[in-house]
């Protein structure tokens, strides 16, 4: 039982974190998932106090499964695509047509797994209860707020 716990929770961290993907999975790092995976944007300590019961926590586990291979596939995509773009980047001529194409093969993965989280994120939620759901918002906009705070930190200590 408690693998399956853990289970969920690393699935709905990546899926809550999905529809932050876009803004927040390339600030400031090299690569893919890793932004938002190591910000945990909601993770298991949420998970815990939504206190999900049997029933919800097996709903969930299926909405996951039944993603789970496109993501993956998509994340490996756009690993692939990432590191074409740093190679265009880092050529030793510049060519911006060459930039500009590795960036256009990256961006329908991009918006593809920001839909694909998005519509995850529309299915449970169909799942939890209303209080459920009302803290679920409350734990992301705090985590938002830590984020934003982090960011400005950086900001700060990297002016000119």
């Amino acid at each position: 039982m408690k693998s399956k716990v853990l289970i969920a929770a690393l699935a709905l961290t990546i899926v809550f974190a999905g529809a932050f993907a876009v803004d927040a999975m390339h600030f400031g790092r090299q690569s893919g998932f890793k932004g938002v995976m190591g910000s945990r944007i909601l993770g298991l300590k949420t998970l815990i106090q939504l206190n999900l019961s049997d029933s919800q926590k097996s709903q969930i586990l299926s909405i996951i499964e039944k993603y789970e291979n496109d993501i993956q596939s998509a994340k490996n995509n756009l690993r692939e695509a990432r590191h074409n773009i740093r190679v265009a980047i880092q050529a030793g001529e510049f060519n911006e047509n060459e930039i500009r194409n590795a960036h256009r093969q990256a961006a329908p993965i991009k918006e593809e797994l920001l839909v694909m989280g998005a519509k995850m994120m529309a299915e449970m939620k169909t799942v939890l209860t209303p209080a459920q759901l009302q803290l679920l918002e409350e734990r992301k906009a705090e985590r938002i707020e830590e984020i934003r705070g982090r960011f400005d930190r950086w900001f700060e200590n990297h002016k000119d």
